[in-house]
């Protein structure tokens, strides 16, 4: 049923956000761009403010001066700058257009996202940015532009690029003030400054509105404004962030079919080839980076896990971090191994703590957690409606509230943690042993079918499954490949050695590699003395 239901939010919400410039365009010619933006967006804000207010409630979040301050900065950059751009573009060209020409917004979120917020700007990034512009360049058609002086599309350009500045401020706080009161809070703020602006200019607030305006008017400010983002945020519940990020894709492809139904303006050879390179530079820059530039296993990310100085062993507390295929008896050596050294254990408590602080069940951070079943689509959310909406994906929520935990743990004193990716989360702290546990196939079968009462072919696919998942996960989130040995300390074939022999391997390993740091550490400080 929340598959059924999912689907039907994603359509909705692709619906409701590519009808977004024909409304407009109807709108606009009863009101005047001050005036509509800003009834669009205050009745939208004030549509949303019962979400942002129970979202923050849920979290337990107080917001600052601070954050109140930068929320008003990101309604003028929003509301006052760039959707009243936005209105004038829609209403000096083409609606089907001003879609797939505002649908390019994340490519100027990655530009910023690299100057503002120093995101690395990797192949994958410049292919889609160079791919996406030359769309952008054959839908705008630049020529035409210079000899006709039509300033419509460049307009709606001009917007874009603002409302990217907007979705790249808006990440630096979103974690806290979160999704549903930033856009609520600023909608309202954004529509104030506008509203100031008509009174010092005399301009008509509510004039105009009759039967025949007042249609338009709630469909841009209810329906796409309030709706729309209501649809997506139950979309995103419902079917996951990377289902979802579909209606981003559907949209501008909406637009155009139904400014055409409704606006009678024409679909063009150029504008079908100009959307198809602006959402290909999004969804093939990945196979695309691949094909171009063949990268091999041992070219994976090493992460820097050893410590520096023999101070900074003796002062951080022994951490050890236990990476396991299905089935290895990962869990129960590290549950045993921190039995032999007396420290906490963590593994699932980590999740219950995660919960705790988001205000979520257990079992939600479960159904969550390593649940990318396909990092191609997940890059699509990532890679285009994050940038494109500011949205944050619950999964990735839960991503950073992990860390933000076993970080914590890390400091607070020597403990054992099995998974999570706390090799890549604590990959700068020193005193800290990485171990990854793998094993026969047969092996972890025969120990599945025990632990799980099933019979083999569904322990092998079940081992195949959680492994596959597994290195997605670390893929997604760190970009290094999930078993590479060079991102351990120790690598061990349990099925080998067996459970209790794996454990006094890895005792002395822990030792053994303690002792050459201290002792290299020392003699390089006689050398320099």
């Amino acid at each position: 049923m929340d598959a059924k239901n999912g689907t039907l939010y994603i359509v909705l919400t692709a619906l409701a956000f590519g009808t977004m410039e024909i409304a407009l365009k109807i709108a606009g010619s009863s009101f005047t761009t001050f005036q509509l933006t800003f009834l669009r967006f205050f009745i939208g804000g004030l549509l949303l403010l019962p979400l942002a207010v129970k979202d923050l409630i849920r979290r337990h979040v107080h917001l600052t001066i601070s954050d109140w301050g930068y929320i008003a900065v990101l309604g003028i950059i929003n509301v006052m700058f760039s959707m009243v751009l936005f209105q004038i573009g829609v209403n000096n060209s083409n609606a089907g257009l001003a879609a797939i020409v505002f649908s390019c917004n994340p490519v100027f979120t990655m530009i910023f996202s690299y100057v503002i917020t120093h995101d690395a700007l990797t192949r994958q990034k410049i292919i889609t940015i160079i791919l996406s512009l030359i769309g952008l360049c054959i839908v705008a058609n630049p020529v035409s532009i210079i000899e006709n002086g039509s300033m419509g599309l460049l307009i709606v350009l001009a917007a874009a690029i603002s409302f990217s500045l907007y979705t790249t401020l808006g990440k630096l706080r979103i974690k806290k003030i979160g999704g549903s009161a930033m856009n609520s809070f600023s909608f309202i703020i954004g529509a104030i400054g506008v509203l100031a602006i008509l009174f010092f200019t005399h301009g008509p607030v509510f004039s105009g509105i009759d039967s025949h305006s007042i249609w338009p008017l709630l469909y841009t400010s209810v329906v796409v404004t309030g709706v729309g983002y209501v649809c997506f945020m139950k979309a995103i519940e419902l079917s996951g962030p990377a289902n979802a990020s579909f209606a981003f894709f559907i949209k501008p492809v909406v637009a155009l079919i139904l400014a055409s139904i409704v606006l009678g303006e024409p679909i063009t050879l150029r504008a079908i080839i100009g959307l198809a390179l602006i959402i290909a530079g999004c969804v093939l820059a990945g196979p695309i980076e691949r094909l171009l530039f063949k990268k091999k296993l041992s070219e994976s990310p090493v992460l820097d896990t050893m410590p520096k100085k023999a101070s900074d062993v003796a002062a951080a507390p022994l951490v050890v971090t236990v990476s396991r295929e299905f089935g290895s008896g990962g869990r129960a050596i590290g549950r045993r191994l921190a039995k032999e050294l007396g420290v906490p254990f963590y593994d699932t408590e980590i999740m219950q703590m995660v919960g705790q602080r988001e205000g979520v069940s257990l079992d939600e951070v479960k159904k969550q957690d390593q649940s990318i079943e396909n990092r191609f689509i997940y890059n699509l959310f990532d890679k285009y409606t994050h940038l494109a909406s500011g949205a944050v994906a619950p999964k990735d929520e839960l991503f950073l509230t992990e860390t933000s935990v076993i970080k914590e743990l890390a400091e607070k004193g020597s403990c054992v943690i099995v998974g999570r990716l706390a090799n890549v989360i604590l990959k700068d702290r020193p005193n800290t042993f990485n171990l990854f546990i793998s094993s026969d196939p047969e092996w972890a079968a025969r120990r599945v079918m025990l632990r799980e009462k099933v019979d083999k072919a569904t322990a092998r696919r079940m081992i195949a499954d959680v492994n596959r998942r597994r290195s997605e996960h670390c893929r997604y989130y760190t970009g290094t490949f999930w078993g590479y040995a060079g991102n351990y300390d120790l690598l061990i074939k349990s099925s080998e050695w067996g459970i209790a022999d794996s454990i006094q391997l890895i005792m002395n390993a822990i030792r053994h590699r303690l002792s050459l740091e201290v002792a290299r550490d020392e003699a390089t400080e006689k050398q320099e003395a």
